[in-house]
């Protein structure tokens, strides 16, 4: 077959050949529009570590970083502080009453992402360590997901002044006994 085989042929069968691209084009702009709107918003939390040097005070917590980023993780996703968030916010509004508690809560644990982020000097050195980690949230309200992240933000933030401080107080009561 040449070129002019070819132009045969499709002129012949341009309906078959028109027809599904056309239907394809009007099914994917249906499909567009009609498909709900998703957002997803994120925050970064910088880790600063301590700006005295260990060597003139010793710290007094000795949990690794990621060790201690993923208990905070896991004491935000708990299914209270979760539950606080969708009952605050309203979130959800559509299947709040139809479907249970627990699966409104795991829905809301898979629209959360937490994930470190690695700079470039970290990536370029080899080493696994990061000084920050990112929190999203993705949901239909640009606004609410904005909210949701603050206020997951300020939850991390919250906990980790807790736990600090507990740590701290428990260490230096274990000094004072000894």
């Amino acid at each position: 077959m040449d070129v002019t085989d070819f132009i045969d042929v499709v002129r012949r069968h341009r309906g078959w050949i028109l027809g599904p691209a056309f239907a394809g084009l009007v099914i994917s702009v249906v499909v567009a529009f009609l498909w709900p709107d998703t957002y997803v918003s994120d925050g970064t939390i910088r880790i600063v570590p301590p700006t005295v040097p260990e060597r003139y005070v010793p710290s007094n917590v000795n949990l690794q970083l990621g060790q201690r980023i993923a208990a905070m993780e896991q004491q935000v996703r708990s299914r209270s502080n979760l539950m606080t968030l969708i009952n605050e916010f309203g979130l959800y509004p559509s299947r709040k009453g139809r479907i249970p508690d627990e699966d409104l809560i795991e829905g809301m644990q898979n629209d959360i992402r937490i994930s470190a982020v690695a700079t470039m000097r970290e990536a370029a050195e080899g080493r696994p360590a990061s000084t920050a980690f990112r929190v999203s949230f993705r949901y239909g309200d640009r606004y609410l997901a904005q909210k949701v992240v603050a206020r997951i933000i300020t939850m991390f933030q919250d906990e980790t002044t807790r736990s600090r401080s507990t740590n701290s107080l428990q260490t230096t009561d274990f000094l004072k006994e000894q």
